[in-house]
C-alpha cells in the first residue's frame, strides 16, 4: 500500500503544496475482501475520481475488513477507509480500542446507507429463533471486521458464548454461504449493507430464512451502544423475501485521515456527490444516498475538503453538525 505526502511534509520540502503535490498524490481506499461490498464502492469511487479529478491516484485496497480499516489508516498505510459509525468516534477520540493514538487523526467523510444485521439459514433448518442458535454451528465473520464483532454483542446480548454454547466459525461471508450450503454450518450472521450480493447468489440457488431479531434484543443492544439504530431488513431487499425482518442497523461511514490535502479531499467529495446516478449503478446502496444523509451516522469532525464541499451544496443541517461535533 503507498502512502500519501503529507501536506505538512511537503511545505517542508519545498514543493508547492496544489496543484503540483496532486501530480502524484496517491489516496488508497480501504475497503473489506475483495468482491464484498465495501470493495465494490471503493472501486467505484476511484474509477469515478481518477477519470474525473485530475492529479489523484485512488485506488481500492481489499482489506480484512471495517476494523482492520482503522488501524491501517492509523499506522498511515492508507489514506481512507470504509467503518462504522461507532468505530470512527472511537478513533477519533482514541478511545476503546485507540486508546494508544492520538485523536483527531481519523475525520469523517461520507455516510453511506446503513448497514443491516442478518441472521441467516437454510429454509429447512430447525432453527426459528435466536435462542434456538443454542449447541449450533454459527458463522460470525472474519476477524478484523465489523461483522464479526457485531455477531459477539448479537449473541451475548441473548447469553451465548462461543465455545460454550455454541460452536463459532470465523470466516468471510462468501465462505460462510458456502459452509451453509455444503451443511458445514446451520446459520450465519452478517452485519452489511443491502442487498448483499453472496446472500443474493446464495437465495437463486437455496431456499433460505432470515431469523428475526425480536424488539426487546435490539433495544438492549441500542441502548448499551449509542451507534445502533432502529431499522427492519426491508421487504424485497431480496427476491421472494415479501416481509420485512425484524432488525437493527448501524451507520456504514467512509472515513479520512486528517492529513490529506484538503484539495484533493474537496474535489473528490464534489465528484461523487455529483455523480451518484452513476454510483448507482456500482451498487445499489448509493441510490440512497444523497445530501439529506451524507451526514447520517457521523459523530467525529468532517475533514476541511469535504465540509467545504458540503457547505457549497448547502448540506441540510451541515451547520449544526459543525457545532454538535465541534463538542
Amino acid at each position: 500500500m503507498k502512502k500519501i505526502i503529507s501536506f505538512a511534509a511537503a511545505v517542508a520540502l519545498g514543493i508547492s503544496a496544489l496543484p503540483t503535490l496532486a501530480n502524484d498524490v496517491p489516496v488508497s481506499i480501504g475497503s473489506n475482501p475483495v468482491g464484498n461490498t465495501a470493495y465494490q464502492w471503493a472501486a467505484g469511487i476511484s474509477d469515478l475520481v481518477n477519470r474525473k479529478v485530475e492529479g489523484v491516484q485512488m485506488t481500492a485496497e481489499g482489506t480484512k475488513g471495517y476494523v482492520a480499516n482503522v488501524r491501517l489508516m492509523l499506522n498511515s498505510d492508507i489514506e481512507a477507509g470504509f467503518s462504522n459509525s461507532k468505530l470512527a468516534y472511537e478513533a477519533y477520540k482514541a478511545e476503546g480500542d485507540y486508546s494508544d493514538v492520538e485523536p483527531g487523526r481519523i475525520l469523517s467523510w461520507m455516510s453511506i446507507a446503513p448497514i443491516v444485521q442478518h441472521v441467516v439459514v437454510l429454509e429447512g433448518s430447525d432453527i426459528k429463533t435466536l435462542d434456538d442458535l443454542k449447541g449450533k454451528r454459527v458463522g460470525m465473520g472474519q476477524p478484523g471486521g465489523t461483522s464479526m464483532l457485531d455477531a459477539e454483542i448479537l449473541l451475548d446480548t441473548i447469553g451465548l458464548k462461543p465455545g460454550e454454547d455454541f460452536k463459532d466459525f470465523r470466516v468471510k461471508l462468501p465462505a460462510m454461504v458456502d459452509m451453509l450450503k455444503d451443511g458445514q454450518i446451520d446459520a450465519f450472521m452478517w452485519n452489511g449493507s443491502i442487498p448483499l450480493p453472496p446472500i443474493i447468489k446464495l437465495k437463486a440457488s437455496h431456499d433460505i430464512r432470515f431469523l428475526s431479531i425480536p424488539s426487546e434484543v435490539s433495544d438492549t443492544i441500542r441502548a448499551k451502544y449509542a451507534a445502533y439504530s432502529e431499522g427492519d431488513l426491508p421487504a424485497n431487499t431480496y427476491p421472494d423475501q415479501a416481509a420485512s425482518i425484524p432488525s437493527y442497523r448501524l451507520g456504514n461511514v467512509l472515513l479520512i485521515r486528517a492529513d490529506v490535502p484538503e484539495e484533493i479531499v474537496y474535489q473528490a467529495t464534489k465528484t461523487v456527490l455529483e455523480n451518484l446516478d452513476h454510483m448507482g449503478t456500482v451498487h445499489p446502496a448509493w441510490k440512497r444516498v444523497s445530501t439529506d444523509s451524507i451526514l447520517g451516522g457521523f459523530n467525529a469532525p468532517l475533514h476541511p475538503g469535504a465540509l467545504r464541499y458540503y457547505r457549497e451544496a448547502n448540506v441540510p443541517g451541515i451547520e449544526e453538525f459543525v457545532a454538535r461535533t465541534s463538542n
